[in-house]
């Protein structure tokens, strides 16, 4: 029998199911034309207790899109279980990744780079052989979630290395 899957790889509809989930009105500004509907969404993965919302967006189901994406990616990063290499595979061209910031594949992949980091004592040349990527592409990975980073980095602060040198993309 097969093991089941983690809770990042289920549907939206499943993955909800294991959350609490509330909404409220956004804040900022915008005076009195400011969207007053409770478009910001707050999602609370119960068996985690992992935390996450979004209210950039007008539109509630957008913001819960988004939400679900950066749980998603949070909880892979929190998984210790080992990501199956053939994920990775599918996105590496020679020593090149190729992965978006909105790619459904993000929250394993950057579970792989973020495993191998810790396997490499935070060393991002070790890691990048580990995963036959090339260093800059491991840093360019690093830096398309403000999530991956800090993962990255506490890494890194463990093993007395100093944080990465990467922009913060979101």
């Amino acid at each position: 029998m097969s093991s089941p899957l983690p809770d990042y790889r289920l549907s939206d509809e499943e993955l909800l199911r294991r959350c609490d989930a509330s909404s409220s009105s956004t804040h900022g500004p915008g005076g009195q034309h400011r969207n007053k509907a409770e478009s910001a969404v707050r999602l609370r993965h119960r068996a985690t207790g992992l935390v996450v919302q979004c209210e950039e967006h007008a539109q509630r189901s957008e913001n819960r899109r988004q939400a679900l994406a950066r749980l998603r990616l949070r909880l892979a990063l929190h998984d210790p279980a080992p990501i199956d290499p053939g994920v990775l595979a599918r996105h590496r061209d020679g020593l090149r990744l190729r992965i978006a910031s909105a790619d459904p594949d993000l929250p394993q992949v950057a579970a792989a780079a973020v495993q191998a980091l810790s396997r490499a004592h935070g060393s991002l040349a070790v890691a990048a052989q580990d995963l036959g990527i090339s260093t800059a592409q491991l840093t360019k990975l690093m830096g398309l979630d403000k999530e991956i980073r800090a993962a990255a980095d506490a890494i890194r602060r463990h093993a007395g290395l100093g944080p990465l040198a990467v922009a913060h993309h979101t």
